[in-house]
């Protein structure tokens, strides 16, 4: 019995990595995008004078969305604090807050611009609430 070239195990693989592709999307560029570094503060519980209490590296949760707020991207700083998202050029807001379900810290959301072949930096402080 003669086989068809797109019939059986063949056409199912075929489909199976046709839907893959699709569910892609198109990939954000490799050279442009938004990074920065999270930090949080004040970090001490009573600041005095002559004390240093700089603010920390946070790895924080991050979002990024559209203008009109519809999510683009999610993404994590590491423990550093430092983050990278790939983004095409165009106008987006960053959002970032303490992972997990806590609502707190949190920074307010922040527009921002990616311009063709450059990374725009953002650096955000999240408030600890320590006073």
């Amino acid at each position: 019995m003669k086989v068809g070239l797109f019939t059986g195990p063949r056409l199912v693989s075929i489909l199976a990595w046709a839907l893959v592709l699709a569910a892609c999307g198109n990939p954000p560029p490799a050279d442009t995008g938004v990074e920065g570094v999270v930090t949080i503060g004040p970090t001490c519980p009573v600041v005095q004078v002559g004390q240093d209490c700089p603010d920390q590296p946070y790895a924080a949760e991050m979002t990024v969305t559209d203008p009109h707020g519809k999510l683009i991207v999610r993404a994590s700083a590491d423990a550093d604090g430092r983050y990278r998202i790939a983004l095409a050029p165009g106008d987006y807001r960053l959002g970032a807050k303490a992972a997990g379900d806590s609502p707190f810290p949190a920074a307010e959301v922040m527009p921002f611009t990616v311009n063709e072949g450059e990374w725009t930096r953002l650096d955000v402080t999240l408030d600890s609430g320590i006073r």
